[in-house]
């Protein structure tokens, strides 16, 4: 009872001195002293945002996840991308394609953000979660020989047409096994590298992680990339 009265005369004395400020420090006078309050409500509407996107990521089949690391000229805009490929590929109901473009790593940094990313890049690759990974060259080359991939050839083996467009932009190096093979793509003739924002400063290659169980996903990622019509089957 008593914290209840003392809340209510609290409440009534801030009403008052509300009425004889203007509108502006009105909104300072709110801000300081109940700040707190924003901040636990915000935390909590966060915490149901999260629940419900793992609830209903939990519903969801993945049919393919890539990471796009440092792309600071926005050429791989996930949510566009999601869009335009999930109609491409013809996604059924039920299931998803999951893009992420908000990661940047810096090896040399030792900012949180970088830190994190990394961490997430690599915690993915463990789990198995992780298809593909979009990164500038130099970086790519530095997960090409962290991360056990896939030879590239290998998987277009059957794909005459697209591995015709990229074999020149295939690069051979050794992955994290310790084994070569031509395990990183230089995107430079992709469509995303079209885009009029592109300065030419950073040459992005894609891996694609040898645990990949997506292997018919990654292919149709990769006609689209290059402008080559669906499969009529998959």
């Amino acid at each position: 009872m008593f914290t209840d009265n003392r809340f209510v005369r609290s409440w009534k004395k801030d009403r008052e001195t509300l009425k004889t400020l203007s509108p502006r420090q009105k909104l300072r006078f709110i801000f300081d002293y109940y700040r707190g309050l924003f901040f636990l409500a915000f935390a909590f509407f966060l915490l149901l945002f999260y629940i419900g996107d793992m609830i209903w990521q939990s519903h969801q089949v993945i049919d393919l996840q890539g990471f796009f690391v440092n792309d600071r000229q926005n050429l791989f805009p996930a949510k566009e991308l999601i869009l335009d490929f999930s109609s491409y590929y013809g996604t059924p109901h039920g299931h998803r394609i999951a893009f992420e473009d908000s990661l940047y790593v810096d090896l040399d940094s030792g900012s949180e953000y970088h830190a994190a990313s990394q961490g997430k890049i690599v915690a993915y690759t463990a789990a198995r979660e992780l298809d593909f990974l979009v990164a500038p060259k130099e970086l790519a080359f530095y997960y090409a020989e962290s991360f056990p991939l896939y030879d590239l050839e290998l998987l277009l083996a059957d794909e005459p047409q697209l591995l015709t467009k990229v074999q020149n932009h295939l690069i051979s190096t050794t992955d994290g096994t310790g084994t070569k093979k031509t395990c990183c793509l230089e995107l430079d003739t992709s469509r995303f590298l079209q885009n009029p924002a592109y300065d030419g400063s950073d040459s992005y290659c894609l891996l694609v992680l040898s645990h990949t169980s997506h292997a018919q996903a990654m292919i149709s990622f990769l006609r689209y990339a290059y402008y080559l019509p669906p499969e009529p089957f998959r």
